[in-house]
């Protein structure tokens, strides 16, 4: 009987952020190329890293003790196994936020995956470990210093990387910095905000009881300057307009732009999505080598739907977000009835962080089955390779927020 061999791979995180796609990880090292002054960072050690996100695992992305002192960064290991007792771990999230940002510093700049560091940026001793592993120094306070600070707040402010969102919350230095760091055309992202725009307009009309088109459309524009610049007086009026503290206005509106965003990015990747459903529940899930593995064929099938369960899961978490918000956008508009409308706003922020993890889950199971595919053999895989892939996608779905809403 043959039993599967345990080869050595990348840990689940660190696949992550090899693999994981533009909004998952910022890898700032493919940049270093431009001229110095044109780097997001003034701190030349940071344009040296991949900032990345994730959702809170269960498991540790640590598998060996590391060089470094007990309380230094944790080490992020090519392969995955247990944390060292004496490594510590990052501090509790923010309930709003079931998502971490970090910024992974390689051992060596030109071989990720070889392993490094993954300084969290909510962690205890995140200032030390700054200056430890990067050379920003909290006490010697400068301009520079302030600005790399304040990009990186605005960069843990959103839940995933995706260019738009990531341009978006960098409005206030996206002159000072290149292009190339949002990876994103001047007409998808002039697209995304026509789409947005179709979705607040009518609301705007509708919770301030204008009628006059040209009063409707002049309103409407300076609500939607507000989306970008939620300190605008608009956005405190409208908010105000259902009842809600104009103290939240500055979530409510970063959280309604970012549902509305995801809403648009799902459904375009839902195809994708049910092929990798499709694959997964078909006989082609059945591994080519299956004569050799037929002692762990049922261990095997129940590890696939137990992730079939996880991603299927998540989706209904998507779609009812979706759901809820066409139904009271419906309802306010059609009926008059605010109510769920207000009910929606004032929960927004929360359901774009999880919308957020969804989505980064969803999408990096169906960049892993897309990787794992292309050594397919007739759309079929060998069992080790099928395990590993499973092992990833159960790595990618699995978090303390899944089916937490």
């Amino acid at each position: 009987m043959n039993e599967p061999r345990k080869k050595k791979s990348l840990s689940p995180i660190l696949d992550q952020i090899a693999h994981g796609g533009s909004s998952v990880a910022l890898n700032l090292i493919r940049l270093t190329s431009l001229a110095s002054d044109r780097h997001m960072f003034r701190q030349e050690s940071l344009n040296r890293t991949v900032i990345f996100k994730y959702p809170n695992f269960e498991q540790q992305i640590a598998d060996q003790p590391a060089a470094p002192p007990p309380s230094a960064a944790k080490p992020v290991a090519p392969k995955s196994a247990a944390a060292p007792a004496q490594a510590e771990p990052p501090a509790p999230p923010v309930p709003e936020r079931p998502i971490e940002t970090a910024i992974y510093v390689p051992y060596d700049s030109e071989q990720i995956g070889a392993g490094g560091y993954g300084i969290y940026l909510r962690q205890r001793e995140f200032e030390r470990l700054l200056k430890d592993h990067v050379g920003i120094d909290f006490e010697t306070k400068s301009e520079a210093f302030e600005r790399d600070v304040a990009i990186l707040r605005l960069i843990d402010s959103v839940p995933s990387l995706d260019p738009f969102l990531l341009k978006s919350a960098l409005l206030k230095y996206s002159a000072d910095i290149h292009p190339a760091y949002f990876a994103i055309s001047e007409s998808e992202e002039e697209s995304i905000k026509s789409l947005i725009a179709s979705k607040v307009n009518p609301i705007v009309a509708r919770a301030l009881g204008l009628k006059d088109v040209a009063d409707v459309n002049e309103r409407s524009q300076r609500f939607l300057q507000a989306l970008w610049d939620p300190s605008m007086p608009e956005a405190k009026l409208f908010v105000s307009a259902f009842g809600i503290s104009g103290d939240q206005a500055t979530l409510i509106f970063e959280g309604w732009k970012g549902v509305t965003f995801y809403e648009h990015t799902f459904t375009r990747n839902l195809h994708q999505v049910a092929g990798v459903l499709r694959w997964l529940t078909s006989n082609d899930a059945t591994p080519l080598d299956i004569r050799e593995f037929k002692h762990y064929k049922d261990q095997q099938d129940m590890f696939r739907q137990a992730v079939v369960k996880k991603l299927r899961n998540l989706i209904s978490n998507v779609n009812g977000i979706f759901a809820e918000y066409t139904e009271c956008h419906g309802q306010f508009l059609h009926g008059g009835d605010a109510k769920p409308f207000r009910n929606f706003l004032a929960g927004v922020y929360r359901r774009y962080w999880v919308l957020g993890y969804c989505s980064m889950a969803v999408l990096h199971t169906c960049n892993i089955h897309e990787r794992f595919m292309r050594e397919a053999i007739q759309n079929r895989l060998r069992f080790e390779q099928i395990e590993d892939m499973l092992k990833r996608m159960d790595a990618s779905l699995s978090s303390q927020a899944n089916a937490s809403i």
